[in-house]
Formats: structure tokens, C-alpha cells, sequence
């Protein structure tokens, strides 16, 4: 600003202009004096602070007898701050004032310094901009995300520029200390950097779904935790940023990583014969397992610990030879121990040096007692302090007890525990040891499955090839279910029964893993399918009693041997009937695929403006061996589950193939259900693909010879279902590969599912299918009519072809032909004809 002795004219003109007479912006000129006492200002200051210019000037009221009394010592010291730098303009982002009637109003505050010809600074030229909305909306945005469970950010670049509570609470951070970092990449734990950086190479080259993943950040106190992150990019003010939300798993991980370890240590266990190889197999299992810095097992002998085995990085154990170890204190307490921070001890100086250098920070001693005597002790070495939650470390213990459980018995008459708790034919526990661990895990509180498998008509087997092939075939079975089913307990509990105890949730795919193994055994060269019955109970819900439940167990397996060869029956079958139709339909597809029980059904598709037959869509049936004909509805979804549609897919393909090639050059006559026929001259099909495997799909179509490839793209539209095209969005590759091989693309059921024009103009869709349920309900409901009528304008607009589907009257028919409407299929002018008939019009 110019240098002016008194006043500026131009500052008394704009202060006046009734360009500022109203709005949320004040300007004033205010006297370089302890009060800052206002000059002059704009009519709107009134509106601002509630005091006219006239009031202001008849109560000599100055500017800062307006700011709140907590934020003016900071306003001013801001202010000197500024003036000491010499600065010619000053801006104050956020500041309260008080407005006459006792409300507070928040305002922004930029100032311009005025000097005379003297260089002194008479006047304070400047605005304030009410701001109290903005910062009303900002502290209830605040609220609202500090009140939600979870974490939530905002990301700019490589900084993040907001945080909510909760976020601030994972990582112990001030908001402040995290806004001030130059990188968000100092809070993330270096091993899963990359993880973070193919994210925002992912993000930079323009994919804008949703992410999740899970990282681990370092807290402020230096340690590492899990977070569960999901991120997606908007766009804000034409900045790109990245909005996430972030959620603390570290218990879950935690638990998670311990119960496996103990999981994996029963399982080793059910199989150890001896104490070296059990104390062997813990050491390998925590050193693959775990992330730990190193582990060891010490013998206790006569108070004195010597070491049994050990692992740890850069070998740094094996320096701990005369070397005093926090080791023996476990000897008089005889619990398991956790030393948090290896700081705290105070001896063992030495020690702690050795493990300072190795990156251990804390200790875990396990002690495995046998008979109330300390026989080993096993020390996990930890990178982490007080990295372990209380329920982890009850895993731990569980652990100490498991290994000292199956030491007491291993040191017991190993022949007697062998014979008392092993089948000598298979090698796998027995009925008694089968109790024994169903007491076990009772006593733990959780659910789990008890499966009792049988070996169909094992006695015919037995008497047919000789007691010893049966032999051989129980320990086939057994070692392959005990091999296979990785965390499942395998028993023996009957002649030709086995037991299989499970705590898995999915109970369906150990089920599959069980009935693959009986149907590929190996006996003498020789591969054999074996027939089965799977009887399952699950703990507590059909029993508490482990006698109980073992009974109610084989009582179901029973029940499934009356009902034939390889049959699965659930103790509550109601509960769990869809499961054992969906294991029913499966294997009944399998045999349907061998066999090709398939048949295909076309239904026409016409033009809405002259009713001529425009393509014929294919429709599929499965014919079962009895005659039965099987809707699509009844089978495609557990295809679609199971991957089985993969290959339904190729048949049809193939199917319309050798159709097209059949009518050649030919001519159909297709009669309508009123019994008028319609020539065809170029007959075309719109076949549907499962979206899910269209990757899949497109390496099938380029493994057929070039001129298959030209005749179907030339004559087939390929139809993806519109509930799956999040799929199709994320394959555009896919769908790129399908047009430049020709294809034609239709969203199938448009309206029903993952509805976006984003993938219906990037994608480059032919045609949309407008689903059956609207065009039923648009002349009967407005809102449905004016979806039906948007669908159509939308796809117009893009220059996409709209079709009809499930058009049953003429009235829809007229009323889509009004609402501009391309093509139709339904009953109104046929149902769908199988091939038989299809192929009587062929001229």
C-alpha cells in the first residue's frame, strides 16, 4: 500500500461502497493505538459484531475490546510477532469475537500496515471475514468422527492434514505432532512401507476403488501395531486426496498369530513320541512361525539351566555362555513370566547388552512342569516392549501348559501313553485319546466340530481283498487325513470309523478336503475311490456332555449310512440343509459337466419400433439323467460359488458355436405365441458369462483357432450380469481384450445391482438390459416408470442401445415404445424354445 499521511481516499470509498453493506466480509481502518479504536469501518461490520459504525464510534469502541478474552494475549503476540518482521500484511486464520449481544462469532482477520510519509504506521488498514459457520460445520464434522469407534483421516500427497480422535488415540500422537511430519511414512513400520507405496502407485494411476489392507504403524512410544486400513481417493476442492478410516487389530492380530502358534504346537504334538523331538519341534515351530528375535529351551538340573536347543538371529544366542540369564528367576516361581522391558532388570548387565544390539526388548519365559517340577524352561526373545496384550499372554500360557501336558506324558512309560492313547494299526489317536482332547477343548469355551467319518461297506472290503489291504487302507486314510487336514485332530475311534475334530468356521471346505481324500487313495499302485459317510455335531449346540456328543456323533453317521453311499448329514439338519444341498448339487454338477446334461433354450429379441426379430437370447437347462429339467435358478449360483461355471460357460460358448455354423447362410421362420411367424435372415445370440470369471473366459476364446473366434464375435453379444459388474469395472483389461476380438457388450438385469455410469461410459457398454421386475411394476408405480424412462435416457446419452426384458403385455410394449425404447424379449411375443424346436424353423 501506497505511503499516505492521513487516511486514504480510496479506503473511505471502499469502506462506504455499498458493495460491502452486507455479507460475511467487514472492512475498517482502526488507529495504531492500544485499543486498536476503530476509524472507520463498512455498514456490515453490524452484522458481523452487532454494533453499528455509528455505535462503534459514539462507544469509542476499539477492535480488540471485541476479541474474546482467551485468544487476545495470543492474537497479540501473533501480531508483535509479525510487526518485529517487518511485515507489510498480517493475517490471523481464526479468531473469536464478541458479539454485542453475548454470542461469540468466529472470524478471520487480515491486516494491512499503513505508513505516512515519516515511515511511522498511523493506521490499520483491513477485513474480517465471518467465519463462525464454517467453524460451527468444522466442530461438528470433528465431533461426529471423534464419536465413531474407528479411526479417520485425510491424506494429502505424502501428509496427512486430518485426523480424528481415535486415530490420534492408535498412535499416541498429538493432531498437531502429526500434521507437522513431513511424511506419513514415518508412522508406518518400515517392513510394510511398500505395502503403502504400490497403494499410491495403484491410486496415481487412477484407481479409485476402495483398498484395504493391514500394515503395522509405529506408535509415539516406538511400537509397532496392526491396523486394518481401508482408503479410497476423492476429490475435494480440485485436490486429490486420500480418505481412509483405520482400525487397531493388534489384539486380534495377536491373537490370531497366538493361537495359530498353539494350534500348530498341538497339532506337532499329536504326533511326537519323544521329549528331544517335542522340544525340537517347539523350537522350529516358534523360529518359522513367529517374529520373534530368537527362541530357546533350557534343561533344568538340579537348579542349574543348560541349553537344550536354540535359535535366534545373527546367532547372537550363542554368546550367552557365562553369561548371567534372567532365566533363573523362573526357577522359584515356576509361572510363566513376562518381562515387558528387559530395562527394568536390574543386574544382568551383560545380558541386556547382548540384547540390545539384537533388537530384543522384551522376554517371555515359559516354564514346563512336570509332576510340580520345573523340567525346561523356554524363552522367547522379543523384539517390542510390553508388545504382548494380557489375553495374548494367556495364550502363552496355555502353550507352557499344553507342552508341559504332553511332556508329563511323553516321561511317563512312553509304550503304556502309546498303547493307551494311539491306534498301533494307523498311528492316530484312539476313542480314549479322541475323549481326552474333547475334554480338553471343552474346557476352553469354544465351539467346534466333531466330524465322524465311516468307511463305506469297509467290512465287504475286508472280505473281499483280505484283512490286511483293509489294514492298509485304514492307514492310508488316516495318515492322508492327518497329513491334509492341517488343523484338524484325525482319531481313530471305531473299526472302520474315524474322528475328526475341527474348530474351523467354514466347516464346508474341510468337509471337501475330506470327501477328496477318500476318493483319491493309493493301495498297492493301485488308485482307489473310497465310499464314506460323514456324520457332524458341533459344540455346545448339540451337546455339552463330551460322551454325549460323541454319541449323538456316530448315531448321525448312522443315520447318513441309510441313506446311501457317500451321503453328509448334520446332526441339526435343519440348521445346516443348505449346506448339504449345496455339497449335493456340487458333486451332481460335476457328473452334469462330465456328461454334458446341458440343453440350450433361445428366446427372441425384437425391435420395439417394427417388432422384427433383431437376436435370439441363450438361455441354458440342465437335463438331468431321469429327464428332469432344471432351472437356472437351482444351480447356477453353486456354480458360481464352486468355480463350476467356468466350464458351463465354455459349454455353451461351444454349444451356440456349432449352432451358428449349423444355420449358415439359412434362414429362420420363428413363429410368435399367437402362431405368426417372422423371417431371420442373420441370426444372432446373446450369450450370458459370469463376470467373475471373465478373465478366464477371454484365455478360453484365445485358445480357439482365429476363424471360431471371427464367426462367434461376429454373430454372439456377450451379456455380464449387472449384481457382478463391480467385478466387470475392475477387469476392464478383459473387457477391452472382448471388443477388439469384435464382441458386442450387454449389462444384463441393468438396475438390479452395482448401477454406475462411470462403467457404463468407460467401459464402452452396446447395450443395456432393463430387468423384468421394472418393466413389470412401470405402469403401475410412477417412481419404477420414471427409473425405466431414466435408464433409457442415460443409455441414449451415451449412445447405448436400451432392451427390454420380461415384456408379458401390449401395454408395456406401447409404453416402452413412447418411452424410446430399442429392442424387447418376453412371453408378450414368445417364451423361450428349446434347441429341438429352435432348429424346426431353420429353412
Amino acid at each position: 500500500m501506497a505511503n499516505t499521511a492521513d487516511k486514504p481516499c480510496l479506503i473511505e470509498e471502499c469502506v462506504k461502497n455499498e458493495l460491502f453493506s452486507g455479507g460475511n466480509v467487514g472492512l475498517f481502518v482502526v488507529k495504531n493505538s492500544p485499543r486498536w479504536n476503530f476509524e472507520d469501518c463498512s455498514e456490515n461490520i453490524e452484522e458481523i459484531t452487532g454494533y453499528s459504525p455509528q455505535q462503534i464510534k459514539d462507544k469509542n469502541i476499539g477492535l480488540l475490546d471485541l476479541v474474546h478474552p482467551e485468544d487476545k494475549d495470543t492474537l497479540i503476540k501473533d501480531f508483535q510477532k509479525a510487526r518485529r518482521k517487518n511485515e507489510k500484511v498480517w493475517d490471523y486464520s481464526k479468531v473469536r469475537l464478541i458479539h454485542r449481544e453475548g454470542k461469540t462469532v468466529w472470524v478471520s482477520l487480515r491486516i494491512h500496515f499503513v505508513e505516512n510519509e515519516s515511515g511511522r504506521i498511523p493506521y490499520f488498514v483491513g477485513y474480517i471475514v465471518d467465519i463462525t459457520e464454517e467453524v460451527e460445520n468444522r466442530k461438528l464434522f470433528e465431533t461426529l468422527t471423534d464419536f465413531v469407534p474407528i479411526g479417520i483421516f485425510l491424506q494429502e500427497n505424502e501428509r496427512l492434514i486430518y485426523v480424528n480422535k481415535r486415530s490420534v488415540d492408535i498412535v499416541g500422537y498429538f493432531p498437531q505432532e502429526i500434521y507437522q511430519m513431513e511424511s506419513f511414512f514415518n508412522l508406518i513400520h518400515p517392513e510394510d512401507r511398500h505395502t503403502v507405496r504400490k497403494i499410491i502407485e495403484m491410486r496415481e494411476q487412477g484407481y479409485k476403488g476402495v483398498m484395504s489392507y493391514r500394515i503395522r504403524l509405529i506408535t509415539k512410544e516406538g511400537r509397532p501395531k496392526w491396523v486394518q486400513i481401508n482408503s479410497i481417493t476423492i476429490e475435494y476442492q480440485n485436490r486429490i486426496l486420500g480418505l481412509g478410516t483405520v482400525q487397531d487389530i493388534d489384539r486380534v492380530v495377536q491373537l490370531e498369530f497366538a493361537k495359530n502358534l498353539l494350534s500348530e504346537i498341538n497339532r506337532m504334538m499329536l504326533s511326537i513320541r519323544d521329549r528331544d523331538s517335542l522340544l525340537e519341534g517347539v523350537c522350529e515351530i516358534f523360529k518359522e512361525y513367529g517374529e520373534f528375535r530368537g527362541i530357546a529351551v533350557f534343561r533344568v538340573e538340579d537348579n542349574r539351566l543348560s541349553p537344550e536347543c536354540m535359535y535366534s538371529r545373527n546367532n547372537f544366542l550363542s554368546r550367552l555362555e557365562n553369561v548371567d540369564i534372567p532365566e533363573k528367576r523362573i526357577l522359584k516361581i515356576k509361572k510363566p513370566l513376562y518381562l515387558k522391558d528387559i530395562e527394568g532388570l536390574k543386574d544382568f548387565d551383560s545380558w541386556k547388552e547382548i540384547m540390545r544390539k539384537n533388537g530384543v526388548d522384551s522376554l517371555m519365559l515359559l516354564p514346563v512342569i512336570v509332576d510340580k517340577k520345573l523340567e525346561y524352561v523356554i524363552s522367547v526373545y522379543i523384539h517390542g516392549k510390553d508388545y504382548y496384550m494380557d489375553d495374548v499372554l494367556d495364550v502363552f500360557s496355555e502353550i507352557s501348559k499344553d507342552i508341559s501336558f504332553a511332556m508329563k506324558h511323553i516321561k511317563q512309560e512312553e509304550d503304556l501313553f502309546y498303547k493307551e492313547f494311539f491306534d498301533s494299526v494307523t498311528q492316530v489317536g484312539n476313542r480314549t485319546y479322541l475323549l481326552k482332547t474333547l475334554e480338553k477343548y471343552t474346557s476352553r469355551g469354544r465351539a467346534f466340530y466333531l466330524i465322524v467319518a465311516d468307511i463305506y461297506n469297509f467290512r465287504y472290503i475286508n472280505e473281499k481283498y483280505g484283512k490286511e489291504f483293509g489294514d492298509k487302507l485304514l492307514r492310508e486314510l488316516a495318515q492322508k487325513l492327518d497329513k491334509q487336514l492341517v488343523y484338524e485332530n484325525v482319531f481313530r475311534i471305531g473299526s472302520d470309523e474315524f474322528a475328526i475334530v475341527s474348530y474351523a468356521t467354514d466347516i464346508y471346505s474341510v468337509v471337501n478336503k475330506i470327501k477328496d481324500i477318500f476318493e483319491d487313495i493309493s493301495i498297492n499302485n493301485k488308485r482307489l475311490s473310497v465310499g464314506f459317510n460323514l456324520g457332524i455335531v458341533r459344540y455346545p449346540d448339540d451337546g455339552e456332555d463330551i460322551n454325549e456328543l460323541l454319541i449323538k456323533g456316530e448315531r448321525t453317521v448312522e443315520i447318513a449310512k441309510k441313506e446311501g453311499k457317500n451321503k453328509i448329514v448334520f446332526f441339526d439338519r435343519e440348521k445346516y440343509e443348505t449346506v448339504v444341498q449345496t455339497i449335493s448339487i456340487e458333486e451332481q454338477l460335476e457328473k452334469a459337466i462330465k456328461k454334458d446334461e446341458f440343453i440350450l433354450y433361445f428366446q427372441p429379441i425384437l425391435s420395439v419400433k417394427n417388432n422384427s426379430i433383431k437376436a435370439f437370447e441363450v438361455l441354458i437347462r440342465w437335463k438331468t439323467e431321469d429327464g428332469q429339467i432344471v432351472l437356472p435358478e437351482k444351480f447356477i449360483q453353486v456354480a458360481e460359488s464352486t468355480g463350476q461355471i467356468k466350464e458351463i460357460d465354455k459349454i455353451v460358448v461351444l454349444k451356440v458355436l456349432k449352432l451358428i455354423k449349423k444355420i449358415e447362410n439359412k434362414k429362420i421362420k420363428f413363429p410368435s405365441k399367437k402362431g405368426r411367424f417372422k423371417n431371420v435372415s442373420r441370426v444372432k445370440f446373446s450369450v450370458n458369462i459370469t463376470p467373475r470369471f471373465i478373465k478366464e473366459f477371454v484365455s478360453f476364446l484365445t485358445g480357439l483357432t482365429e476363424e471360431d473366434r471371427k464367426i462367434l464375435s461376429k454373430n454372439v453379444v456377450i451379456e455380464l450380469t449387472e449384481r457382478e459388474s463391480f467385478e466387470v469395472y475392475t477387469e476392464k483389461e478383459s473387457i477391452n481384450r472382448l471388443k477388439k476380438m469384435g464382441f458386442k457388450i450387454a449389462i444384463d438385469d441393468f438396475g438390479t445391482g452395482y448401477s454406475s455410469l462411470s462403467y457404463i461410459s468407460e467401459l464402452k457398454i452396446n447395450y443395456l438390459k432393463i430387468d423384468k421386475i421394472f418393466i413389470n411394476k412401470m405402469l403401475s408405480d410412477r417412481r419404477v416408470h420414471r427409473l425405466v424412462q431414466s435408464i433409457i435416457n442415460i443409455a441414449r446419452t451415451f449412445g447405448i442401445k436400451t432392451v427390454a426384458e420380461g415384456v408379458e403385455t401390449k401395454r408395456q410394449l406401447e409404453e416402452l415404445k413412447k418411452l424410446g425404447c430399442d429392442k424387447y424379449q418376453g412371453y408378450y411375443f414368445s417364451p423361450p424354445v428349446s434347441q429341438e424346436e429352435f432348429e424346426k424353423y431353420i429353412g
